[in-house]
């Protein structure tokens, strides 16, 4: 059923004409390794090399193969929005939030072939709280394991 609904909402949306656009905001995208840091009341806080203005858009970290590693956004050089780690192949392995340079909230963590394997929170630097959930390659529950802080 929702299949269907997202479907028709597609459909029924009008392309826009030649006179009309849209810009998307694009957020920037930089390597940690043309970063610099300076000490943030937690963590860090990330600038551009060469810049006295803190970065705001997407930082990443790529493996020797050249796939990245991870992707993670920062709001005025701290982590705030989401991340997403991914293993040497390109996969998806996990993605959360970031709150205040801390990662914090809804995670997921996936297998090699993108299904799901777990759902939980983290609190201040990926510690497992509250209630987790665990799949099976199919999408079902294996396990429940509640995290206390």
């Amino acid at each position: 059923m929702m299949k269907f609904l997202i479907c028709s909402i597609v459909l029924l949306v009008a392309p826009l004409s030649a006179q009309q656009t849209t810009e998307m905001p694009v957020e920037p995208m930089l390597s940690m390794a043309d970063t610099y840091q300076k000490r943030a009341p937690v963590g860090s806080q990330y600038f551009a090399k060469g810049s006295q203005v803190p970065f705001t858009g997407v930082l990443f970290g790529r493996y020797a193969n050249g796939e990245i590693m991870t992707t993670q956004d920062y709001v005025d050089g701290i982590g705030q929005g989401t991340w997403a780690n991914y293993d040497p192949d390109g996969r998806i392995s996990e993605q959360g939030t970031y709150k205040n340079n801390r990662v914090e909230g809804p995670v997921t963590q996936f297998y090699e072939d993108g299904s799901v394997k777990a759902r939980g929170q983290y609190q201040h630097w990926k510690k497992p709280v509250g209630e987790w959930t665990y799949y099976d390659r199919q999408g079902n529950v294996v396990h429940q394991m509640r995290y206390t802080p």
